[in-house]
């Protein structure tokens, strides 16, 4: 008896491994997912003024009229932005589930208290990412398109 149910543990044992390795999608499969380009398609400001924080006066948000394309590969997304902040662009992350989560982050210097402008959204299965950007001043609600190719 002791010698049947130690088969039977074995095969037991032997038979959840496949079937847990079926439940587990690969990795890379959950990461490129929503590998692409896409297209920037609109930006509304969440708020129209700001408190600078060095004058306590009131700054105006202005109009976002184009951003660069957003792209993600291996979830790993990037995008151009804010030539006037800096150069560099955002970088972020999608998870498996299309949640997007992109940084700039621009140094101090004489002239500027330096920036940090974070974006959070989501991808959804059209293709459309919803996300708002924030920093310290304004905030805007961003919309990217999945191009086609």
């Amino acid at each position: 008896m002791q010698k049947q149910v130690g088969w039977l543990w074995i095969v037991g044992l032997f038979g959840l491994i496949p079937a847990a390795n079926a439940q587990t999608p690969p990795s890379s499969a959950a990461n490129t997912q929503f590998d692409g380009t896409y297209a920037f398609a609109s930006a509304t400001k969440v708020n129209e003024t700001y408190t600078t924080t060095w004058t306590t006066r009131m700054g105006q948000c202005g109009d976002i009229r184009k951003l660069g394309p957003l792209t993600i590969v291996n979830g790993q997304a990037r995008y151009s932005g804010f030539g006037r902040v800096t150069k560099a662009g955002f970088e972020g992350t999608v998870g498996s589930q299309g949640e997007l989560a992109l940084r700039l982050a621009a140094p101090a210097s004489k002239s500027s208290l330096g920036a940090e402008i974070v974006t959070l959204g989501t991808i959804d299965g059209n293709g459309t990412i919803r996300a708002r950007q924030t920093s310290r001043g304004c905030s805007y609600d961003l919309v990217w398109r999945k191009e086609a190719g």
